[in-house]
């Protein structure tokens, strides 16, 4: 059998059916079946901060239908020492969460943002059962900036963000700069750091392939203990990816699987 259910319902998955931390599925009234605690944890994924907004000058131009409004994305290190580790996503449109509204004002139609994302983060989060009823949704704790190296990257990734819009390029459809605004001081920008990050979509590494005792499923992608049983999707990273997207990953992930399987 080959589970395919993705970051958030593979592990959910094995603990309903008792492959888990067995203390935890205990005290949910889960028989255990294989006693594995690095089920639902490792949870990492790109952080998406919504955003740095600048005001368009003049009407913003129309865009297909089918656009998802990215128009170019570039990535850097956060400092000298640093791998590549954030990433500046420019949208044709104000892309802003709406604590950041409240906050710094809702910005009008004709805007761009330049949003800041770090894509090699160090803090890491956990999927966990709310019940043993399959119908109830898991918990997720993202753990977003939960270390002082993310938030000082995501800092560094905004003014990044402002330092970009202001360059003479962006003369020509740069008005001004709305949020957090040409005069931010330093706490309202990390203010802005925790009030517009987020998800960004690519959640990894619940069911993380390793041999370790965290470990849940081996190099094959056999989960540990089990017989006939692969995980075969993004949970199985050990480590995620600083690329946009991890969907080429998961395709290679699922490849490598059937061929194993099939050999």
């Amino acid at each position: 059998m080959i589970l395919a259910a993705g970051t958030i319902n593979s592990p959910k998955l094995l603990m309903l059916s008792g492959v888990g931390e067995a203390k935890a599925l205990r005290s949910l009234g889960i028989d255990i079946v294989e006693n594995l605690p690095g089920v639902g944890g490792n949870l990492q994924d790109h952080v998406l901060v919504s955003g740095v907004v600048f005001k368009y000058k003049g009407k913003m131009p129309d865009r297909p239908a089918g656009s998802n409004a990215v128009e170019a994305e570039a990535y850097l290190a956060s400092g000298p020492s640093s791998d590549i580790d954030i990433g500046l996503v420019l949208h044709q449109l104000p892309a802003v969460t709406p604590e950041v509204a409240s906050r710094f004002g809702a910005p009008p139609l004709d805007a761009f943002t330049i949003a800041p994302a770090l894509v090699q983060p160090t803090s890491t989060g956990a999927v966990r059962l709310a019940s043993s009823d399959f119908q109830d949704a898991a918990v997720i704790d993202g753990n977003y900036l939960g270390t002082d190296h993310d938030i000082t990257a995501v800092v560094r990734a905004i003014e990044a963000a402002r330092e970009l819009g202001r360059q003479h390029a962006f003369d020509s459809v740069r008005e001004t700069e709305l949020i957090p605004g040409p005069k931010a001081t330093a706490e309202e920008i990390r203010e802005l750091a925790r009030l517009a990050s987020a998800s960004f979509g690519h959640a990894v590494g619940t069911c993380r392939m390793s041999v370790d005792k965290l470990g849940v499923v081996d190099p094959q992608p056999r989960v540990h203990g089990l017989a006939g049983l692969r995980v075969a999707d993004a949970s199985v990273m050990p480590r995620i990816i600083t690329g946009p997207g991890t969907n080429a990953s998961t395709h290679m992930i699922a490849g490598r699987a059937a061929t194993l399987i099939l050999s």
